[in-house]
């Protein structure tokens, strides 16, 4: 078990949300399982003692207490820069003996597969598949046609529908009827649910762009109507009364790989015919500035709606699925958070209330909630690239001021950055953010651009405009798809202008392809040193360009449009200088480094670089060591003697061949107290991706995955007494970012170290069978360096390079992607 996150949540609300009874709603989360096996995870009574059990990927865990797993099918971790070979899990008795039953969706676009329970009896589940194609990331089995017994609702070869099963032979292939013809994915697809949308008591199938009426019987055809609730897609959508106003409305994200979180008032459309239209209500959206209190993250991949507090009105539960597109979401680095956004209805309208439940365990695909551990208190269930989870619900009284302290308060944003338009040759301000509503000072060929810019946002009556928005800075923005759509081509030239600031930001969407780009050209030579493309989306996002290697020098901006099929279009919009690099919370990341851009001190000497740095005060920087003395140093340790020994790493960022390894161990010694180091010795050569040392008990520690290695210079003499002796194998180094790194002694005189999460160790002495390693991933382990005992410390955070001890003997780690600083307490996870 690890932390416990304090939330707050009242029963009873008034306009100032004081409570007649103050109640703390609290989640401990419980890891089942640190290894990638699955994308979600169910629960149900499997062992037949009327207590939940919770299936995820190859196990089923006996609850209450969840401690002991059996195996459903032989475990397979998956692979993290993939995807799993298994998404859902629902518990269900498919043949009526009884016993629950598991139904295994995997995939998208993949079988369904029954796993007959057992009974009780030793061995592995009898696997039947009964449906071949089981397509959209957001499936579900549901009691849709009312007949007392669950149906499939999924998508088959870009078909909507339900699937049905033949109670009488419930193991033979299931039976597919489609809803519509093949309007959406083949395989993938996101937003699905059922609910009943029109009120006429029946469920119908809800999709990212609509909805299908169920007819009053199975001889007439589903309806189709279009609304368009989420362009991108996101994970499970429901339809619920929302506002108590007696119909219900739509609960969504917007898109399951970015950001957005939204309910949909049903509203009587105009006219005479009148029907029914929804308006939007952001909950959540890509900046703090669009959630009340300041809540974003992304990746919103599974929902769930459920009463969290026992108030009679349901609350959204959702998180951030880690590493759903790997590095291809925005902020896919940030914490892997669970909230449940708490309804709350009052006079001035409908709030969501977020509250934190999770800061590390994130969601998969699918969430599933209710109490599995019989205290009646709904509890989280998930799995996904974070491993299994169990976030177990717990309440207790509060005082009004403690209830008050834990409340979410309003988030006011601060202001915007604020840049500057480039000056053309006659001193004014160019038109680049077409606010002239004009395209004066731009040069368009060809027709791609034609009738441009654009005034106010996207018309939602336009082509595909439904549910679009554009986000322009002002009143005119340049939207490729809005006059003539993606067919035509072109370019829109900029006039010339100097760089009279070190950085510079514009707005860009549209297409992510390579025809579809903004360019930034140097005037003199024609190089384009900056280009960017959209996502594929509408909306417009800031991205940020460092100029200061361009200083002084005369640029210019084209827009391309040369592509002609879907996305084939460019949106962008305020080109401005800036005097520092602006931060938006929402800057779209270019895909690589930015190879242009000029460090501050470019080909400044080591010395030069040491006085530019600052300080607090009293603390001044020497240049101790520098190139050529020390090359590529990845790790570095002092010894009693003050020298210090440093591990070059030319192998990195990959193991080289044993006949081709060169990474080393310098020391370097100050012989005359200047503070700098003028002799170097060589201690050993011929290592392989080394990436941690330390010095100690008559030798050298060394990290060079697979191996934890001991050097031996028992004598001093600072050459190695022997080969170095492989104490520890098993280290992992899938991701070299993140393999064993950092070590120090403790005060309790074992060697202790780092390690990140996307590298997955087995640790043994050589020859350890597998069944008996410690697996470890995030965290920190530690080693006793005479009786040679490893152990893991403490588990979780993100990628820790470096550790260190404070006066009190606490452990204290940094993490060098995600910038937080852990204090990690023995046997935590975090």
């Amino acid at each position: 078990m690890t932390r416990v996150f304090i939330l707050a949540v009242v029963l009873c609300f008034v306009s100032t949300i004081q409570a007649a009874e103050s109640l703390l709603h609290s989640f401990q989360r419980l890891t089942l399982s640190a290894e990638y096996y699955s994308e979600g995870a169910g629960f149900g009574d499997v062992s037949h003692d009327g207590k939940p059990d919770i299936v995820s990927g190859p196990y089923w865990y006996a609850g209450p207490e969840f401690k002991t797993k059996h195996e459903i099918y032989p475990p397979k971790p998956q692979n993290r820069n993939g995807y799993a070979d298994n998404f859902f899990w629902f518990v269900y008795d498919f043949n009526g003996d009884g016993w629950n039953d598991l139904f295994r969706v995997g995939f998208p676009g993949t079988p369904g597969y029954v796993y007959v329970n057992p009974r009780g009896a030793k061995g592995h589940w009898a696997r039947h598949q009964v449906f071949d194609w089981v397509g959209n990331e957001s499936p579900t089995l549901a009691n849709l046609v009312g007949d007392a017994r669950p149906e499939l609702v999924c998508t088959k070869r870009g078909q909507f529908g339900y699937v049905t099963v033949d109670w009488e032979n419930p193991l033979k292939e299931w039976t597919f009827h489609a809803v519509s013809g093949a309007v959406t994915s083949q395989k993938f697809g996101h937003g699905l649910g059922v609910g009943d949308v029109n009120g006429d008591g029946r469920l119908d199938i809800i999709h990212k762009d609509g909805w299908f009426a169920q007819p009053p019987s199975d001889k007439e055809a589903w309806k189709a109507h279009k609304f368009v609730f989420a362009p991108r897609g996101g994970a499970q959508m429901f339809a619920y009364d929302v506002d108590g106003d007696g119909d219900n409305d739509i609960i969504t994200s917007l898109a399951a790989h970015e950001f957005g979180l939204t309910w949909f008032e049903q509203m009587k459309a105009e006219g005479d015919a009148g029907g029914i239209t929804f308006k939007k209500h952001l909950i959540m959206g890509s900046t703090r500035r669009e959630n009340k209190y300041g809540v974003v993250f992304s990746e919103l991949h599974a929902t769930g709606l459920h009463d969290m507090d026992g108030d009679g009105l349901k609350d959204i539960v959702t998180g951030k699925t880690y590493w759903s597109h790997h590095k291809q979401s925005p902020q896919w680095d940030a914490g892997a958070v669970v909230y449940w956004f708490k309804l709350v209805r009052g006079k001035d309208g409908v709030d969501f209330v977020p509250q934190r439940a999770d800061t590390d365990s994130g969601l998969g695909r699918q969430v599933s909630i209710g109490d599995v551990n019989g205290d009646g208190l709904p509890d989280i269930v998930s799995a996904g690239m974070k491993g299994t989870h169990v976030l177990l619900h717990a309440v207790r009284k509060v005082s009004a001021a403690e209830f008050d302290k834990a409340q979410p308060k309003p988030y006011t944003s601060p202001a915007l950055p604020k840049g500057v338009l480039p000056k053309g040759e006659n001193g004014q301000a160019l038109n680049l953010d077409f606010e002239k509503g004009t395209l004066a000072d731009w040069t368009a060929k060809g027709k791609a651009f034609v009738g441009q810019p654009i005034a106010g946002e996207i018309d939602p009556k336009r082509k595909f405009g439904e549910g679009k928005t554009a986000k322009p800075q002002g009143n005119f923005w340049l939207g490729g798809f809005e006059k003539l759509f993606d067919m035509p081509t072109g370019t829109l030239t900029s006039a010339v202008f100097q760089v009279t600031h070190p950085f510079a930001a514009f707005r860009i969407g549209g297409g992510n392809h390579k025809e579809t780009r903004v360019e930034l050209i140097r005037a003199d030579s024609g190089q384009v040193f900056f280009k960017m493309s959209g996502r594929n989306s509408e909306t417009m996002r800031p991205v940020v360009m460092d100029l200061r290697a361009h200083a002084g020098k005369s640029i210019f901006i084209r827009v391309v449009d040369e592509h002609t099929g879907g996305y084939g279009h460019v949106n962008f919009d305020d080109f401005r200088f800036y005097a520092k690099r602006p931060r938006f919370a929402n800057a779209v990341q270019p895909p690589k480094p930015l190879v242009f851009e000029k460090p501050l001190l470019e080909g400044a000497t080591a010395g030069v670089a040491a006085k530019a740095m600052k300080l607090p005060p009293g603390f001044r920087a020497i240049a101790s060591a520098a190139e050529p003395d020390v090359m590529q140093p990845i790790a570095f340790t002092l010894d009693h003697r003050g020298r210090m020994w440093v591990a070059e790493a030319y192998s990195y960022p990959h193991r080289q061949p044993d006949d081709k390894a060169r990474d080393r161990i310098l020391i370097l010694e100050d012989t005359n107290g200047d503070h700098k180091f003028d002799k170097r010795k060589v201690f050993i050569e011929g290592l392989n991706l080394v990436s941690g040392l330390e010095v100690g008990f008559g030798g050298v520690w060394v990290g060079a995955a697979p191996y934890l290695m001991f050097i031996p210079d028992r004598n001093a003499d600072d050459k190695p007494d022997d080969k170095p002796q492989i104490l520890l194998d098993g280290w992992g180094y899938q991701d070299t970012h993140e393999t064993l790194n950092s070590f120090i002694w403790g005060p309790d005189g074992w060697l202790y170290g780092c390690h990140g999460v996307f590298t997955h160790s087995k640790v043994g002495k050589p020859g350890t069978p597998d069944a008996k390693r410690i697996p470890f991933n995030a965290g920190v382990w530690r080693y006793h360096p005479t009786r040679h005992i490893f152990e893991a410390f403490a588990q979780g955070t993100s990628n820790p390079w470096g550790v260190d001890f404070n006066a009190h003997g606490q452990c204290l780690i940094e993490a060098c992607v995600i910038p937080h600083f852990f204090h990690m307490i023995q046997g935590g996870r975090y």
